[in-house]
């Protein structure tokens, strides 16, 4: 019995001399903590099999962070009756490197990493316009956020600088969030 009160008193003792773990981690980045938490919306983009015609999704989307410039985001697309189609993404926002770094997907995974061309955050909105070249057009995207709202633009461009004819810039999909009330 004294034995076994010893081996316990010397196992707390121990599990109490533990070093805490993360106690001093650097806050979120200001420019991503409005993310954190639920959001409700849709998801609009360019049908790739009719490219005049816009198609609209009921879209929900849940925020978190895996670092303090890093965002987690996990996407419930209403995609018709009985269809639900999830998407989880990762996007990092190196602001001293001037670049996103977005992972997309988990089964077929794929990194892209981004130009930032500006960036804000000024009376509580967050303002970041990011790019990157794919062959001759360019793939632009602005990330609006807020307390209340959140944004994510893409428009392609192509031709225009070093080409034949005029840029012409084309939106391909939209996010359009508000936060979900509890």
């Amino acid at each position: 019995m004294l034995m076994q009160r010893r081996l316990l008193l010397l196992g707390l003792g121990a599990f109490a001399t533990r070093a805490a773990h993360a106690l001093y981690d650097p806050k979120p980045l200001a420019l991503i903590e409005p993310a954190l938490g639920s959001w409700i919306g849709t998801l609009t983009y360019r049908d790739y099999q009719k490219p005049e015609r816009m198609v609209t999704l009921s879209t929900s989307m849940t925020a978190s962070l895996t670092a303090p410039d890093e965002l987690a985001l996990h996407y419930v697309f209403d995609d018709g009756p009985g269809k639900t189609v999830y998407s989880y993404e990762r996007m990092r926002f190196d602001l001293a490197g001037q670049q996103v770094i977005w992972q997309f997907g988990i089964s077929k995974s794929k990194l892209e990493t981004y130009k930032i061309t500006a960036s804000a955050v000024q009376d509580g909105r967050s303002t970041v316009a990011f790019e990157q070249r794919q062959e001759a057009d360019t793939d632009h995207y602005l990330f609006e956020l807020s307390k209340r709202s959140w944004t994510l633009t893409k428009h392609e461009v192509s031709g225009g600088a070093g080409s034949d004819g005029p840029a012409a810039r084309v939106l391909r999909s939209k996010y359009e969030f508000s936060r979900r009330e509890a």
